[in-house]
This record gives structure tokens, C-alpha cells and sequence, in this order.
């Protein structure tokens, strides 16, 4: 099941407990419902996550996590999908994001460094900053729908798919079963080593 693959891969309860420090909101935060796996909570944290993933601001995993309590879909996947953006990611994807941004704005981008570092990101954060965010909002948006309807099909094919294999091998014994017991039929039928016709 989709399910089993996707809890081998989500953050556990004990790696994410440092967030029952968080008060109230941390209690919430634990609850069953939204620790839950199945394709709709899964789908939204996908959506959820990714978005949070581009958002060029500290504290990802807490802007995550309160959009899951109020989405009410899965934990854990959404703050654990804000790693895609780290310290060795976000560097060019905040360029993919800021050229994105001053397309869209028609605004004369600025020349970049060789390296864009976040040193250099914070020392041009007043010029940059509303092309960074427009690029980021647009790829933020984009690639959480897009992860949103990939997660989706991809769990009713597999779901399908494993109905399928399943409904295959309950049929698979019966015909062994079945081929078994014609070959023993043939076999009883057929000339004895002590008939005459075999002598």
C-alpha cells in the first residue's frame, strides 16, 4: 500500500518531539488526525510543505506546521518536506527564484555574483527582496500543485495496481491447483507398468 512506502520515508514522532516545546500549539499539533496517512492528508502536506520549502524566510517548519493544523493534514510529511531548501539548495533556487520574480515584475534584475551566497542574498535583501518573494510565491504555488496531483495519481495507480496483483494471485493456486490435478487424472489414465500393453 502507498501508505507503507510514505510512513518509510516520514519523519517519526520521536525525531519531531522537540516540537511539543512550541506550548499549546505543540500539544495540537500532535494529534491523531493529523498524523494520519491516506491520500488526502498526504496530498495537502505535499502541497503544504513544498510551498513552505520556497518560501525564502527563517522558521520554514513553523509556518508549515501551523498551515497544518489549520489545513488539518499531515505533520510530520509537511514539516519534514521544508529540508528541500537547505543550506546547499537554497542558494540556487533563491537566483532561479529571484530571476522568476524580476521577469514577472519586468523589473531590471541585478547582476549576480559568481556564487550567490546567503551573506550576499542578506546584503541585497532590500533590493531583492519583492522579486525574490514573487518568484518564490509563483515556484512555491506551482510546485505544490504539481506535487499535490503527482502524490494523488500515484496513489490510485498504486492502489490499482496492487488490487490488481493481489486479485492475480488468489486466481494464480487455483489454476495450479486445477493443472495439478488434470496431470494426475492423465497420468492414472494411461497404460501401468503392469498392463500387457506396456510389456
Amino acid at each position: 500500500m502507498p501508505k507503507k512506502l510514505i510512513s518509510k520515508i516520514m519523519p517519526s514522532a520521536d525525531r519531531l518531539e522537540h516540537m511539543r516545546g512550541w506550548g499549546f500549539l505543540g500539544e495540537k499539533l500532535f494529534a491523531h488526525d493529523l498524523w494520519h496517512l491516506n491520500r488526502k492528508t498526504v496530498g495537502y502536506a505535499f502541497l503544504n510543505g513544498i510551498f513552505w520549502a520556497c518560501m525564502p524566510m527563517p522558521f520554514q517548519m513553523v509556518g508549515a506546521a501551523i498551515s497544518a493544523l489549520i489545513v488539518r493534514c499531515n505533520v510530520p510529511i509537511s514539516v519534514g518536506l521544508c529540508w528541500l531548501t537547505n543550506p546547499i539548495t537554497m542558494p540556487p533556487y533563491f537566483a532561479v527564484a529571484y530571476a522568476l520574480g524580476a521577469w514577472v515584475l519586468n523589473s531590471e534584475p541585478l547582476s549576480l555574483p559568481d556564487s550567490v551566497t546567503q551573506s550576499w542574498i542578506q546584503e541585497q535583501l532590500s533590493l531583492i527582496w519583492l522579486p525574490l518573494l514573487t518568484g518564490s510565491l509563483l515556484i512555491g504555488i506551482s510546485t505544490g500543485m504539481l506535487g499535490l496531483i503527482s502524490l494523488r495519481m500515484w496513489w490510485r495507480w498504486k492502489v490499482n495496481h496492487d488490487w490488481k496483483k493481489r486479485s492475480r494471485s488468489h486466481r494464480h493456486p487455483k489454476k495450479l491447483s486445477a493443472g495439478h490435478d488434470a496431470t494426475q487424472t492423465a497420468d492414472l489414465s494411461g497404460p501401468q507398468p503392469g498392463d500387457r500393453e506396456s510389456q
